[in-house]
């Protein structure tokens, strides 16, 4: 799996339901996710070790996150982080608000690409963290902190985003 520019599952959607793109196009932009999927799979089944020590510190960092903010904070920044357009670890986020799948499949330590919350501060109105991703390699990882706040509904909108 890699962050392509290719748009999540519910932007595809909500581009069908607008008639921007056909039934068609539609099935053959969900088949390149499920490819995605599929091969990760794969890759998961030929590295078991590997599969399992990183699912162990997936866990680790979620448990480490969910402690200090609780379960259902921590999928809600995941599911808003998985709305901003052009974020590449949106391609992994975006059903982050779907309870059914553990939050320990959003993080990513060590496996590429990885995707890392190394900060996290959560107040009632305003959300800041940093995120890290793309490349294992220390030096090619791509990091940002992202703001958001919440608007008039509680629901949490981006406020900026900065390269650190």
């Amino acid at each position: 799996m890699n962050f392509s520019e290719r748009p999540t599952p519910p932007q595809l959607f909500r581009k069908f339901e607008r008639g921007i793109i056909s039934r068609e196009e539609l099935h053959e932009l969900m088949s390149h996710h499920a490819q995605d999927l599929i091969d990760e799979m794969i890759e998961a089944r030929k590295k078991p070790k590997t599969s399992y020590i990183e699912r162990i510190r997936n866990l680790a960092a979620v448990r480490k996150l969910t402690k200090k903010h609780g379960a259902s904070n921590v999928r809600e920044v995941l599911a808003a982080l998985g709305e901003i357009e052009g974020f590449p670890p949106s391609q992994i986020l975006w059903n982050a608000n779907h309870a059914d799948v553990p939050l320990h499949c959003f993080i990513r330590s060590r496996i590429e690409p990885v995707f890392r919350i190394p900060r996290f501060e959560m107040e009632p109105m305003i959300v800041s963290l940093d995120v890290e991703y793309g490349s294992n390699d220390r030096r090619k990882t791509i990091r940002e902190t992202i703001l958001f706040q919440r608007d008039a509904m509680l629901r949490l909108e981006l406020l900026e985003r900065l390269p650190r």
